[in-house]
């Protein structure tokens, strides 16, 4: 983006630097969390931020709206666990199980996901923003309307197959692999 000086214009055509992306990004998540994130932010929600919560069984839970910005979840199991609407960024969840998760709506911005099973995930209008996805198995999950950077959805299509096993929309398509 331009300087704005006297006599000279900004170039509003410009194309955005990642860290003016980021800043959009972090402000519509903190809009989105502000509104409320989903419609089940009211509902359930537990602030776990920070906390060291490695190894332990969350399996089947109802955590929608539920805080773990910055949590160390590596190696969690969180299979079947009900997440729509929380907030995970920059948390660890490295070979997490994330079977069957409902992810949607979620904030797993700067989040690590390195080895985690995703399959059957939904993540539909997840924010997923510079996450890391080395060696994450999505198979099957729903990736609908979810917002993954660029470089993120190169590696994701490499590997990206099967169908959500309720939505029945195919991992490819929801991620716009080619």
């Amino acid at each position: 983006m331009g300087d704005a000086t006297p006599g000279s214009r900004m170039n509003l055509t410009a194309r955005p630097t990642p860290l003016m992306r980021g800043l959009w990004v972090g402000l519509l998540a903190l809009l989105l969390l502000y509104l409320g994130g989903s419609p089940t932010w009211s509902q359930t929600h537990r602030n776990l931020s920070n906390a060291d919560l490695q190894g332990q069984d969350f399996s089947g839970q109802d955590l929608r709206g539920s805080s773990f910005v910055s949590a160390n979840l590596h190696g969690v199991d969180l299979h079947g666990a009900n997440l729509a609407g929380a907030a995970l960024t920059k948390a660890d969840l490295s070979e997490a199980n994330l079977a069957g998760v409902d992810l949607s709506h979620s904030l797993l911005d700067l989040a690590n996901l390195t080895g985690a099973n995703l399959q059957g995930a939904n993540l539909t209008g997840a924010i997923t923003a510079r996450a890391v996805w080395q060696g994450a198995d999505i198979t099957g999950a729903d990736f609908s309307e979810a917002y993954v950077d660029r470089a993120a959805q190169r590696q994701l299509c490499e590997r990206a197959r099967g169908s959500h096993p309720v939505t029945g929309v195919e991992t490819r398509e929801s991620l716009g692999c080619p």
